[in-house]
């Protein structure tokens, strides 16, 4: 039984995620589904939502305060709770775009999820230099 703070409608109805609306929702909708079949029951879901939630918004912030031109990076990674993968680079840059940025790249620094061998997942990550222009 879900409770209503694990509804994340209104985060993914949100008019600044929405380049990232509907994979957003499905993703969320994945991990709340899967969640009952593991221990401790974490609300990946909730917080996938609002993190994206919040990225826009420091997306929009940004863009209010950079200068043209202005160089923004970011050390960002990828994940996978639940083994539902979240292109957090990609969905980053749409919702940088959406704001007004331009020109992402993506510089990757290493992999993720390899060292240990009792991960929970295989699901292959990595972490690295989100850039983009103001």
């Amino acid at each position: 039984m879900r409770e209503k703070h694990d509804d994340i409608t209104e985060l993914v109805e949100n008019p600044s995620v929405e380049p990232i609306k509907d994979e957003l929702r499905d993703i969320c909708v994945r991990m709340a589904n899967e969640r009952d079949h593991h221990g401790g029951r974490k609300n990946y879901h909730l917080m996938v939502a609002a993190y994206f939630a919040d990225m826009a918004r420091t997306w929009d912030a940004l863009r209010r305060v950079c200068k043209s031109e202005s160089e923004i990076v970011f050390v960002i990674g990828d994940s996978a709770p639940y083994g539902a993968y979240v292109p957090v680079m990609e969905w980053n840059i749409k919702l940088a775009e959406r704001a007004g940025f331009t020109g992402a790249s993506f510089e990757k620094t290493r992999d993720r999820n390899v060292k240990w061998r009792n991960r929970k997942h295989r699901v292959p990550l990595c972490e690295g230099r989100l850039r983009l222009v103001g």
